[in-house]
């Protein structure tokens, strides 16, 4: 009954918003009613020389009411151009233990990479290319060659627009860092001048209007303006390969090269690859086969939406796989499709029609990187069955066409808005599609289920099985657990740095990474706790469909968080984005005392009474109905504030919910009557994911005696695996 009810609710919708199947390559229609930036490039790749020598013409659109007097452009590639730019003096303390290190070793003029503006020029006008200057706005550095900076004879008028044509030259470096090459792979990206965005008042909280141009960090990614690109790319003709948008035409040349036409509009950079070795496979994600009706009918009642607001488009989807990678075929394609069914029925419909997928070579630096309708996973050749290997990186990676590319966030100044976003968002798309993976111990690439049995959580007494696997086996599937953690790196580093940070600004490469990543996945996660599951889902989907194809930051994000949950939650962000204390509350103490009656000197009746304290007491111990004064003390360790949970626990079962505003430094819960309390616990359903020390947040009357058991079984459990693995081998 089920499956025939999700069949008609699929073609319903499917009729509702007009999808075609087959699909059309040429179905998108732009979402932007004039575009900043047109870019008709054409390319042709050398490969003797590892250089590419392109051509465009550029029609820019001053989208503001200001007179705008320069331009800029970001020259990427030469941040590899030599060691004194920006990109390779920073962080030289994380540089002695990380790729760099390897790639500085390899003999050679070849492995550096650069870019050059040959010839600028306003089309039937002057000739600029005698005013290009370098600027280095971030650090002062003169020998930084990543930003171009353009005097203009002539300003270009509030609504006004600049025809550009340019003549350029970029050499490919050995693949390092998001681009390059190795040997005949190819990944070319942030490859050509591309200009800067020009921010005018009131946008990202800007007072006045100018240019938002960085210089290339060396962890910080890219931020643009939405446009359209129509490019062709000559390449040697023995090369598969793949591009933004979609492939319009592929026209074979006499001298050995093929020119292929990619075009797409409403995106905010261009990106492609090549690769001989490439075997190109296309699919049809066909969402009616794909989202059940229920699935639609499920979430279109969360977020309060119609069922024609929750249809989502078929997509082309093209895998660029290694011939070496064909048994993680069908695993790619089926994360790439839960990434455009669950993505699409929270945050609302991938847009474009086509999407392409890239497996690159182990080793060569690239996997794990987003470009808009184009991304670069990566695998290996024997994944474990149960590991997210290649699911976590596809959907990760899949997440930025959200998150990067459809909310074009300044990844320079406040990364936390995209990588943030994609951490919290792909632990709950596996969460959904797969559950929890298994833990895997890799020996000479053989994937073997296992785990650091000392770091499982404890089952429960009596002590029979972590989940459904039994204590023991070692060569059993055991759940990692929960995805969103990352409790433990965050842990390390969570006082270095506040979240919201320029991204060249974090102290170190990990307090980027942990600030960009993990804490704000935490706190995105703990948000959603603390507002409840259907109201952040409708919080993300106002989001994602309010900044669609619009520059947003951090205050634009609370602004939805307020508005759609109606709650003043600005509280919550001053805490845990723009702060670094820790947060860390605790049962301190736990008091009972009996209430033994009148002991001392009372007034009665005009007269002096004394009651002594025996008396008291044996009144107290005659009675049937013993009377308690019972306090539960809680204190906030760390220096953030939030409000949390306590459940208070007596020995007549019942339990007290309360409910503390976590400001000042402790408080105290009193209780009276017939019953003691037996243990208390703050943050009971662990809606702060960021506490500190989970350890303390709860207290009991008497020591639970079972903490020298629960290590006995731990030793135990570490003890029969050794012998089961012995057996194994023998």
């Amino acid at each position: 009954m089920r499956a025939s009810r999700s069949l008609f609710l699929g073609t319903i919708l499917i009729c509702l918003a007009g999808v075609r199947s087959p699909l059309s390559a040429q179905t998108y229609q732009s979402r932007i009613e004039h575009p900043i930036v047109q870019y008709k490039m054409s390319a042709t790749l050398d490969t003797a020389t590892k250089t590419i020598k392109g051509h465009y013409i550029l029609t820019w659109w001053n989208h503001t009411d200001d007179t705008i007097p320069d331009l800029y452009f970001h020259l990427y590639l030469n941040a590899f151009k030599n060691l004194d730019s920006t990109f390779m003096r920073q962080d030289p303390i994380a540089r002695k233990h990380d790729s760099l290190t390897d790639w500085l070793t390899i003999p050679g003029k070849d492995k550096w990479g650069w870019e050059q503006i040959d010839k600028i020029q306003i089309v039937n006008g002057a000739d600029l290319t005698p005013l290009i200057t370098y600027a280095h706005p971030d650090d002062n550095n003169a020998d930084d060659r990543t930003v171009a900076h353009i005097q203009l004879p002539q300003a270009v008028p509030p609504k006004g627009t600049i025809e550009l044509s340019v003549d350029f030259t970029s050499k490919l470096p050995r693949v390092f860092a998001r681009s390059g090459y190795d040997g005949d792979y190819y990944l070319v990206a942030q490859w050509f001048p591309k200009i800067g965005v020009y921010e005018g008042p009131g946008e990202r909280g800007r007072t006045t209007g100018g240019w938002n141009c960085h210089q290339y960090h060396r962890y910080t990614e890219y931020y643009a303006d939405y446009g359209t690109y129509d490019v062709d790319l000559t390449v040697p003709s023995r090369f598969v390969v793949g591009a933004t948008g979609y492939e319009r035409s592929a026209t074979k040349n006499p001298n050995g090269t093929t020119t292929y036409n990619f075009y797409q509009q409403d995106v905010h950079d261009f990106v492609w690859t090549a690769d001989p070795d490439y075997i190109k496979i296309t699919r049809t994600f066909d969402w009616g086969k794909e989202v059940r009706g229920d699935e639609v009918t499920k979430w279109g009642g969360i977020l309060g939406l119609p069922a024609a607001e929750m249809a989502l488009r078929n997509v082309s989807v093209n895998l660029l796989l290694l011939p070496n990678h064909r048994n993680v075929e069908e695993r790619y394609f089926r994360a790439i499709f839960n990434g455009l069914k669950y993505y699409g029925l929270w945050y609302g419909a991938y847009p474009y029609d086509t999407l392409t997928v890239v497996d690159p070579p182990r080793g060569s630096y690239t996997s794990g990187m987003e470009y808009p309708t184009f991304f670069v996973a990566g695998t290996y050749f024997w994944p474990g069955k149960h590991e997210f290997d290649p699911e976590g990186v596809t959907i990760h990676e899949f997440g930025h066409q959200f998150w990067y590319g459809l909310v074009g966030n300044n990844e320079f100044e406040e990364p936390w808005l995209d990588e943030g976003f994609v951490t919290y968002s792909t632990a709950k798309v596996l969460q959904t599609a797969y559950g929890n993976p298994c833990s895997y111990e890799h020996v000479l690439g053989i994937p073997i289920q296992a785990f650091t049995w000392l770091q499982v959580p404890l089952p429960k007494f009596p002590f029979d099985g972590v989940g459904s696997v039994p204590v023991g086996p070692f060569f059993s599937c055991v759940k990692l657990p929960e995805l969103t953690s990352g409790r433990g790196v965050y842990l390390q580093h969570a006082t270095d740095d506040d979240l919201v940070r320029n991204g060249w600004q974090y102290r170190t490469r990990m307090s980027y990474v942990v600030n960009s990543y993990q804490r704000p996945g935490l706190d995105l996660d703990t948000l959603e706790r603390y507002l409840g599951r259907d109201v952040m889902a409708r919080v993300m989907r106002t989001y994602q469909q309010q900044w669609r194809f619009h520059h947003p930051n951090t205050q634009d994000f609370i602004n939805v968080v307020n508005q759609v949950s109606g709650q003043n939650m600005d509280w919550f962000f001053q805490q845990f984005f723009y702060n670094s204390d820790l947060a860390d509350y605790t049962v301190s103490s736990i008091w009972n005392e009996p209430r033994y009656g009148k002991t001392g000197i009372y007034d009665e009746g005009g007269k002096k009474v004394y009651y002594s304290r025996r008396s008291a007491v044996k009144a107290y111990d005659k009675s049937k109905q013993k009377q308690y004064r019972s306090t539960v003390t809680v204190r906030r360790l760390g220096g953030a504030e939030a409000p949390v949970d306590v459940d208070i626990w007596f020995d007549n079962g019942k339990i007290a919910h309360e409910r503390w505003d976590g400001k000042y430094r402790w408080t105290r819960f009193t209780f009276t009557g017939t019953s003691q309390i037996v243990s208390a616990e703050v943050d009971p359903s662990r809606k702060l994911l960021v506490d500190a020390n989970y350890t303390n947040n709860s207290r009991t009357v008497k020591a639970a005696s079972t903490f020298a058991v629960k290590w006995y079984i731990r030793w135990l459990f570490w003890i029969e695996n050794l012998f089961f693995g012995a057996g194994f081998f023998s």
